[in-house]
């Protein structure tokens, strides 16, 4: 079983990669970033756990706002460059075809680094099954 969902994890990646996943920019005044999850797979090897894979389509100079997760989060940059900013460190930006890790309960804010080009990210997150994946910070 786990060699079937990283082969289906893998086919996600390439797909897009290439931009055949993908869905229109939603303009920045309806939303800035639209969310597509693309797989959400029960973690057999890891008894009550989810993976979660998705993409997001962030507008030109849209930003996330502070918030955490419990869990890791991977991202991988598919297109433009993206910023992210966590409390106590430099803020650091990752273009397409880099990728960061955001650490459990790490307070942090992700934006879009341009405000006239949109950018899109692919992340990679795994939970307990019903665990909330993210909480805003004050």
């Amino acid at each position: 079983m786990l060699q079937r969902s990283r082969l289906i994890v893998s086919a996600l990646i390439a797909a897009s990669a290439l931009g055949l996943i993908a869905s229109p920019l939603v303009g920045a005044e309806q939303q800035a970033i639209k969310r597509q999850d693309l797989l959400t797979l029960e973690l057999h090897d890891i008894q009550g756990s989810d993976m979660h894979v998705w993409v997001a389509e962030v507008a030109p100079g849209a930003a996330t706002g502070r918030h955490s997760h419990p869990t890791p989060r991977f991202v991988y940059v598919i297109e433009g460059a993206v910023v992210l900013e966590l409390d106590d460190k430099s803020a650091q930006a990752f273009k397409a075809g880099q990728a960061f890790a955001e650490m459990p309960n790490e307070i942090h804010n992700f934006r879009n680094a341009s405000t006239t080009e949109p950018a899109k990210a692919l992340g990679f997150q795994y939970a307990r099954t019903g665990q909330a994946l993210q909480s805003n910070a004050p």
